[in-house]
């Protein structure tokens, strides 16, 4: 007969229905990694729309996964990516981090700086503030579901990018890694990493089962203190037949002891002289800001960078056409451009109906 052992963990772990594996994060079972993945799916879900806003690309979100890792695993598997360290405040101070495939924050950066960045290409200044750029984006928006999702408040603070021993210390046997797989159309594949301290997946498990500790039942009042037992009443006299109309009393008729009176109001009369204009004059000397708008435009980061001394920007509107006049952001004539001495100025040509002011405002 062959003899199994198990340990005093294990054994633990069978009676109280816990999944140990090799790895870190004990007392996470698969049914909870099942959940941090679809609390991952609905708050960083909109990472590839983010991405394509900002770059033009074309990525569309693939599979969401959550394991159990540790320092050891995580080092080996990162390597040379980009590590992003975020503080946050979710209830309370943690902290979260953000990997990005060297190779993926390559693309990223070259799309928005215009830079041909290779294999042999090092990621400079600009290129890695393009990313945290974007990483920053992504991180905004993933707290603000985040919040939503788990009914509290979600802050950060700012991101920053740190080596890969610096994040082994900072992690234990405990931490959580989400991977969020993304596609192009054209087939090529890119992956994020989102790597949670156990603390902080512990949290968000736990508001997401609603297992907060009930409020103490508050003690039951004091019942009214007993009361001397009462002398015994005499018998009610019959009830007397109640009559809701006039009191006839001696053969007359008597009004209700309540008394209405009708209510009157004197009439407005309009003011004498036109109408009273002291409070219009209060406004008078209040400044509004007039800005004059020649026309505008819609323009990519990656083209925006491209523009130096001389460059050429086409507007919306075309040559000839009135240009707009706002009286504190809000539409409010047309006019042309003049020349008054020195200076440019504006002709008015069109005045806004009151009828389009109070459109505009809806």
């Amino acid at each position: 007969m062959t003899e199994i052992g198990l340990t005093q963990e294990q054994i633990d772990a069978m009676l109280g229905g816990v999944d140990v594996g090799d790895g870190g994060g004990s007392g996470v079972s698969s049914d909870d990694l099942v959940s941090l993945a679809d609390l991952e799916r609905e708050t960083m879900g909109n990472l590839p729309s983010i991405i394509n806003a900002m770059t033009g690309m074309d990525y569309a979100l693939g599979d969401i996964e959550f394991t159990r890792t540790n320092p050891e695993e995580i080092l080996e598997l990162i390597g040379d990516d980009l590590i992003f360290s975020i503080p946050i405040s979710v209830g309370e101070p943690a902290t979260h981090y953000i990997v990005i495939e060297r190779t993926f924050a390559k693309q990223v950066a070259g799309a928005l700086t215009g830079s041909e960045l290779d294999d042999s290409t090092d990621l400079g200044e600009m290129e890695m503030s393009a990313i945290q750029e974007v990483v920053s984006q992504a991180n905004g928006t993933y707290l603000t579901n985040l919040g939503a999702a788990l009914k509290t408040t979600a802050t950060g603070e700012a991101l920053t990018a740190i080596e890969a021993a610096e994040l082994g210390g900072n992690i234990d046997d405990s931490a959580l890694l989400g991977t969020l797989s993304m596609q192009q159309s054209d087939g090529s594949t890119a992956q994020v990493r989102h790597l949670l301290p156990g603390s902080l997946g512990s949290m968000f498990l736990n508001k997401l089962r609603g297992s907060v500790a009930p409020e103490p039942a508050a003690a039951p009042a004091p019942g009214p203190a007993p009361q001397p037992a009462a002398a015994p009443m005499a018998a009610p006299a019959p009830a007397q037949p109640v009559s809701t109309g006039p009191i006839v009393s001696s053969g007359s008729i008597a009004a209700p002891s309540s008394e209405f009176q009708p209510a009157t109001f004197s009439q407005l009369a309009p003011p004498i002289g036109g109408v009273d204009t002291r409070n219009l004059d209060i406004l008078l000397d209040v400044t509004l800001q007039v800005t004059v708008e020649l026309g505008k435009t819609l323009i990519p980061i990656r083209q925006i960078l491209e523009y130096g001394q001389g460059s050429l920007i086409t507007l919306d509107k075309l040559a000839g056409e009135p240009i707009d006049l706002l009286v504190n952001g809000k539409y409010f004539a047309k006019g042309e451009v003049v020349v008054i001495d020195e200076n440019f100025g504006v002709r008015i040509t069109s005045i806004l109906s009151p009828a389009e002011r109070i459109a505009q405002l809806s």
